[in-house]
């Protein structure tokens, strides 16, 4: 049974992979479950075997990716105490996020919306969860330097958004090494944080 087990994981993988792919290039719209069947060599009852709706497949896809995300905010706010050094490593590990996950990470700004009821509200949860480590590291770091941030939540959301924007132009094979891209952002970002 356990071999059987492991190929019907890695078959779901499989179809996983695909499918962020195939959903990030199309659009979570105009894909369709006879696409995904095409792509991965299935029929599409074969599809419904490891999800029961595209909408189900798109939210296991981005429910796994903010718990990925959520787990490397935990381990670096665990590791790095200084608020100032793990700002700085919350930008690299999204930045290197993106990189590693493009599929995910464009899914997760694109089509969320395309998700309803309890899907939609954990996804939302987790991102909320997600945004409390930004914050409360962004407001330790503001009392580190003897200045607290005015308007909190909106520092919070123009940092993410400088990190998360990056799927519109950033080629990480270009002449900016993802970790230079991210100390670029901390930079431009803290510097305006002074003026």
């Amino acid at each position: 049974m356990t071999g059987r087990k492991t190929a019907m994981d890695q078959r779901a993988q499989e179809i996983f992979g695909v499918a962020c792919r195939l959903l990030c290039e199309m659009g979570y719209e105009r894909a369709s479950i006879r696409d995904l069947a095409e792509a991965v060599g299935m029929t599409k009852a074969g599809l419904y075997y490891y999800f029961k709706s595209k909408e189900e497949l798109l939210f296991l896809i981005l429910d796994s990716y903010m718990d990925d995300l959520l787990a490397g905010m935990e381990e670096i706010t665990a590791r790095i105490a200084d608020p100032e050094e793990r700002l700085k490593a919350y930008i690299r590990f999204q930045v290197e996020r993106y990189c590693e996950d493009t599929y995910r990470s464009k899914l997760i700004i694109n089509d969320e919306n395309c998700l309803s009821g309890e899907w939609f509200q954990t996804v939302k949860d987790k991102q909320r969860r997600y945004l409390s480590y930004w914050r409360a590291t962004l407001e330790r770091f503001g009392q580190k330097r003897g200045r607290p941030i005015d308007h909190l939540s909106a520092h919070v959301m123009l940092l993410i958004g400088m990190c998360n924007w990056i799927y519109q132009w950033y080629h990480p094979e270009g002449e900016l090494r993802p970790p230079e891209l991210a100390d670029l952002i901390f930079r431009r970002f803290t510097l305006g944080l002074d003026g």
